[in-house]
């Protein structure tokens, strides 16, 4: 046996997060919709608040989504997303009335949404 001790791990891989499980990342599997072109409302990665979020750069260029309001319940996601701008048409206010009253209610989440844009809560 070599001058290795047992405990030790033989392979040493550097560790990969899948993009899909950051919140700052384009393929984040928990969005729930895009308002607008450069916006977006996501659910935390634990599931605790809501989280509207714009993109720092116009696509194609690079650019991550960063956070503007952080929300705990489904009427100030409203009521930020209406002083925002976010709510001009019928599909954005109809999904977020549909949420849960609260983010942490969220039970589950489909990443295997027909939109890949959005996901079903």
């Amino acid at each position: 046996m070599s001058g290795r001790n047992k405990n030790q791990c033989g392979d040493t891989q550097a560790m990969v997060v899948d993009p899909a499980f950051r919140e700052r990342d384009d393929l984040y599997i928990k969005v729930i919709v895009r308002p607008k072109d450069r916006w977006r409302v996501i659910l935390c990665k634990h599931g605790l608040q809501f989280i509207v979020q714009k993109r720092s750069a116009k696509t194609p260029n690079a650019g991550v989504w960063a956070g503007k309001s952080y929300c705990t319940t489904r009427n100030s996601l409203i009521d930020v997303c209406s002083h925002l701008g976010l709510l001009e048409d019928a599909h954005t206010e109809a999904v977020l009335h549909a949420l849960p009253d609260r983010a942490s209610d969220t039970k589950i989440f489909h990443a295997s949404s027909a939109n890949p844009n959005t996901g079903d809560i």
